[in-house]
């Protein structure tokens, strides 16, 4: 590919999105799963105050919504650090989902 090739090719990939937009989404995101973790936490705590028992419910969303995340990124930066983090919170996610499924059906 030469350098013409190249520009065009990006040029097309991120059109209609300016920097300002991308790093806005960017921090956006990181403060949304800020948010959600304390969340979680929260209701995390309530619930083991109220009930005795562990919310499978929430960590399994949260860990859903962050594998997606890191995935996503994944597949637009191609960066490994990216990949290793979608597969660890996917596991997550997965464990999360077994121990839901076990206390929902035991």
């Amino acid at each position: 590919m030469n350098k013409e090739e190249i520009l065009a090719r990006s040029r097309n990939e991120n059109k209609g999105m300016d920097i300002i937009e991308l790093q806005s989404l960017e921090k956006a995101s990181r403060i949304a799963a800020q948010v959600g973790m304390l969340l979680c936490c929260f209701v995390a705590v309530m619930e083991v105050a109220v009930t005795g028992q562990v919310s499978m419910e929430s960590w399994l969303i949260y860990f859903g919504i962050l594998s997606t995340l890191f995935l996503m990124k994944y597949r637009l930066m191609k960066k490994r650090h990216e990949l290793f983090l979608s597969i660890f919170y996917t596991a997550l996610f997965l464990m999360f989902l077994v121990l839901f499924l076990w206390k929902l059906l035991c």
